[in-house]
């Protein structure tokens, strides 16, 4: 289960979101949030999230959410259009450790459905297997 709201840096009045954790991260990767209705400084988007076993779970700010620059899309099941939303969110905890979550929804006309193995590294794990990725990538053939 997961939970999502604002949290103003200058006044700490927290703000639950109406929005879907999906539709909350869209328009965080397009955008930061509007300021604090109640004290005009910025807001952070907080995420609550539960990863099971014990490993980060808890109240994390969102610090950053990315999209490909291009969706793929897809005809499914009775001809509706598919299309993939493959996120990157950098999450910090409450000590400031940095780490990357990848969930991923599948939207079907306007219904998004969550995708169950989000994975989820820690900064460093994230940028060996990168570093990896982009080694093999321009090694010559």
């Amino acid at each position: 289960m997961t939970a999502q709201y604002f949290y103003c840096t200058q006044c700490h009045k927290k703000v639950s979101t109406s929005l879907r954790l999906f539709d909350a991260l869209y328009d965080f990767s397009k955008a930061d949030p509007e300021s604090c209705p109640a004290c005009g400084a910025a807001r952070e988007l907080h995420v609550s999230l539960d990863f099971q076993l014990g490993v980060g779970d808890g109240d994390f700010k969102v610090v950053q959410a990315f999209l490909p620059e291009k969706l793929e899309s897809w005809l499914g099941e009775e001809e509706e259009e598919v299309t993939l939303y493959p996120f990157l969110v950098v999450l910090e905890g409450a000590r400031g450790k940095q780490f990357h979550w990848m969930p991923y929804w599948h939207v079907v006309g306007k219904d998004a459905r969550f995708g169950q193995h989000a994975l989820c590294l820690d900064h460093k794990q994230f940028e060996s297997l990168i570093a990896q990725a982009q080694e093999r990538t321009l090694a010559p053939v």
